[in-house]
């Protein structure tokens, strides 16, 4: 959100404070990822954007893209044109290393060649102020955090040092990295997390531990470097990575996308330098070579991809900028562009079914296609087990090696290399499927049918890299864990991981982040954390949700939760509706229009999002929720909240009387339903009612929707602020100051009082005989202590013991058999 908040965490109440006083951001190299990086703080940041580069022709291409994006959010209504001009001049655009003296962030983002970076570092270790200096990042994609800070010979440079790493396109993609490394402080770290989680709103993968590439890197590599050696005809190129494309995408493709650079570079490092253990080092090191000769004949030619001069990459591309569409491939037997072939679906007959099945079910690349096309005969099958077969076995390497946990894993394939499933996910699902046994069954298998590569597919530890250490699955199958994963109940999404060193099961949440209540505070945060997707209401969100309460819940149990503090996460704190794409069946296609799902899976999405928060609502706990754009359902949410403090908000919108966009205060608050044919299926016009809303300000609200401003008039917001740090400062101090004193009986008292004066109005000898219990320690064995304040003020008191106990009134935590009539299976 471009801000940061420590939500109680001593660790980074200081951090907060630098991070939130930034004002200049060094990059150095300003290639497609440096741009992109420049992009994505201008939106969210008011930092001043340095970059440096020893290409002139480099710097004028950045500075005309970050143009031309700005003017397209103009045209596009996203950019009040009259701050068109002062967004662009906080850009400046140099070769001169000297701009590093006013630096708080340096950001490296230059080649992966080590030599251009130890010149690089040493100009920052001679011009940087080291006083002034927060952190420096590298946006390396294969070098170790530790072999980096090598390169320097200063030891505070070394402490303040950090890879971090985001992926394309960078203001598109939520997924970053942050590692460690031997040197970098803790402060450090944590800093730079921080940063990444907050300012940059990413979904982070922070690793203590040094590993080539991080997590999806060496994932994403090792899929185009597994088949690269295959491949001997264009149409190799288009066929092969089928298997690939289920998951994600053709990674030739990407590479295109992204340029062949960064990977050649990798190939050549990770050749190098990975482990003997690595599972995958043996894609890097066929016949001597980093990469095949037909690769290195691109890169000789400058066919890199999508930007070289003539669009030519492993395809040839045609199009607008940022539409181009693939209409040749490169043929590595004649060296030239041949057209693209129609795959014979004789050959691929799995994929094709997979597909239909797909359809059939109602979902796209289900995980029982995946394991359909595993077990085939076919070419999809045998390329399914050649290529996937070793990255689902690397995945469980990563995890036995502690270089990452399961969840770390679906992350990076799910958020960052855009997975239908993550990795993890897809483990699980071949578990369910063959067992533990079975899966080894399946990975002998691949081997037989592939003895040039046997050591890929080792799960016995007898032969390859793997050789000594026998695949988790066996320990997996020693200690009775059937999964890596823990899903919801809801749904069946993923909500949690086993964690492989304890035993113990985690919180893994995609699209919420869960920050615990200290002693002291006993306040707990749900943050909604998908800012790309608008924080979306989904069966992924309810699943999260629901599981973060059944956390909340036990730390209630334990008298170690007083209040819950919800907000969002992304510039604006907004907080979006529901999916449409729930409503439809199967994966919307404008071609075919909507699809109608049925009445009951429709009403499912309704009844189980109504049970969650109408739990919320009946918590003897304090509820406050910090947001700002709040549109249908995510509006709804926050009707059932204790407090609402809103964002005031300013943007562009398009005035209809003078014809023409106008910078304004904008709405936070806006049901929309009407206009799309369907209802506020929260609960907004009941819900609006008991908040004591009549028929003109629901209309109101419905009809225009409402400002910070106006809510607060109304009521409807119980507190306004411009600032989103300020927002947040005092919706957490409110949740912070009453939980000291929210006394379980009597919180359940009141919320049973509210909820009988609403269905049934006033009723004196109901109230006459609450009076009475209230006061008896026999029904309410916080009375003793409780009353002491008021009788023994300015006393010395014991502290009420806030752990719930003996029966309260009205409320019986029912979190357990909430869902108790669903039968859910996974995805």
């Amino acid at each position: 959100m471009g801000t940061c908040f420590s939500y109680g965490n001593k660790l980074i109440q200081r951090t907060a404070g630098k991070l939130n006083s930034i004002s200049n951001i060094v990059i150095i190299g300003s290639g497609t990822m440096g741009s992109g990086i420049g992009i994505d703080l201008l939106n969210k940041t008011q930092y001043n954007i340095t970059f440096i580069d020893i290409s002139d022709a480099a710097l004028q291409r950045a500075k005309e893209d970050i143009k031309d994006y700005f003017e397209g959010m103009v045209a596009g209504g996203r950019l009040y044109e009259g701050h068109l001009e002062d967004t662009l001049k906080r850009v400046t655009y140099t070769s001169k290393f000297t701009a590093l003296k006013d630096a708080e962030i340096i950001w490296e983002v230059a080649t992966e060649r080590i030599d251009v970076k130890k010149s690089i570092f040493g100009q920052i270790e001679k011009n940087a102020d080291t006083d002034k200096l927060l952190f420096v990042f590298s946006n390396t994609s294969s070098h170790t955090t530790s072999e980096l800070a090598d390169l320097f010979n200063d030891a505070f440079l070394k402490e303040k040092f950090l890879t971090g790493h985001g992926y394309f396109p960078f203001h598109a993609n939520r997924l970053f990295d942050v590692m460690k490394g031997r040197y970098a402080s803790e402060d450090t770290f944590l800093t730079g997390i921080a940063f990444a989680e907050q300012i940059l709103e990413k979904k982070v993968i922070a690793l203590r531990k040094d590993h080539h590439g991080y997590i999806a890197d060496p994932i994403f590599e090792g899929m185009a470097a597994i088949i690269s050696w295959d491949v001997k005809t264009g149409q190799d190129i288009v066929e092969l990575p089928q298997v690939f494309a289920m998951l994600t995408a053709n990674p030739f493709q990407v590479l295109d996308l992204t340029g062949h650079m960064p990977y050649t570079e990798c190939a050549k490092h990770m050749g190098n330098d990975l482990p003997g253990h690595d599972r995958l080092k043996g894609v890097y090191t066929f016949d001597n070579r980093r990469y095949p000769q037909w690769i290195e004949d691109l890169e000789k030619s400058k066919r890199a991809g999508i930007n070289s001069p003539e669009k030519e990459g492993f395809f040839k591309w045609e199009g607008k900028k940022n539409r181009e569409k693939p209409v040749k491939v490169y043929n590595p037997a004649t060296k030239d562009y041949v057209d693209i072939q129609p795959i014979h679906a004789d050959d691929y007959w799995s994929i094709s079914e997979a597909k239909s099945m797909d359809h059939r079910h109602s979902t796209i690349q289900d995980i029982a296609g995946l394991i359909h096309v595993a077990n085939a005969t076919d070419k999809g099958g045998k390329t399914f087990r050649r290529y996937v077969v070793p990255m689902m076995l690397y995945a469980l390497d990563l995890i036995q090696d502690g270089y990452g946990t399961a969840a770390d894993i679906n992350v990076s394939t799910k958020v960052g290399l855009r997975f239908k499933f993550g990795l993890c996910e897809i483990i699980d699902g071949f578990l369910d499927h063959f067992g533990i046994d079975g899966l080894l069954n399946l990975a002998k298998k691949a081997a037989a049918e592939n003895p040039d590569r046997s050591g890929f597919f080792d799960v016995d530890g007898l032969e390859g890299p793997r050789k000594g250490k026998p695949s988790l699955l066996y320990t997996m199958k020693k200690k009775g864990w059937k999964n890596l994963l823990g899903y919801g109940r809801v749904y069946g999404t993923p909500v949690s991981q086993k964690n492989f060193n304890t035993g113990e099961t985690e919180i893994y949440y995609n699209d919420l982040r869960f920050v615990y209540p200290t002693k002291k505070d006993r306040v707990a945060s749900i943050i909604f954390d998908n800012p790309l997707r608008g924080n979306v209401w989904n069966k992924y969100t309810l699943d999260q949700l629901d599981h973060a309460l059944g956390v909340c819940m036990e730390l209630y149990e334990q008298g170690k939760l007083g209040a819950i503090l919800f907000t969002a996460a992304g510039t604006g704190m907004r907080m979006l509706g529901a999916d449409a794409r729930q409503f439809n069946k199967g994966w919307f296609d404008a071609r075919a229009g909507y699809q109608f799902l049925g009445e009951e899976k429709a009403a499912y999405f309704t009844k189980a999002g109504m049970r969650i928060f109408r739990f919320i609502q009946q918590l003897p706990v304090w509820t406050v929720g910090a947001f700002g754009e709040k549109w249908g359902g995510g509006a709804e949410f926050t009707y059932f909240l204790n407090q609402r403090f809103d964002l005031v908000l300013h943007g562009t919108e398009f005035d209809t009387i003078q014809r023409k966009n106008v910078f304004k205060e904008k709405n936070n608050y806006n049901q929309p339903e009407i206009e799309y044919a369907i209802l506020g299926g929260f609960g907004a016009i009941q819900e609006l009612n008991r908040l004591g809303f009549g028929d003109s300000m629901t209309d109101e609200l419905f009809m225009q929707g409402l400002t910070a401003r106006r809510a607060h008039q109304l009521g409807l917001a119980n507190a306004i602020s411009e600032s989103e740090y300020e927002l947040l400062e005092n919706a957490f101090e409110v949740a912070r100051l009453k939980q000291k004193n929210a006394v379980p009986y009597s919180m359940a008292l009141y919320n049973l009082q509210k909820e009988n004066a609403y269905n049934e109005g006033i009723d004196d000898e109901r109230l006459t005989r609450e009076c009475g219990e209230v006061f008896n320690p026999a029904k309410n064995p916080y009375i003793s202590t409780g009353l002491l304040r008021l009788l023994n003020m300015g006393g010395k008191n014991p502290p009420v013991d806030l752990t719930p106990r003996g029966e309260l009134p009205g409320w019986k935590n029912n979190y357990g058999e909430l869902f108790s009539d669903v039968d859910t299976k996974k995805g």
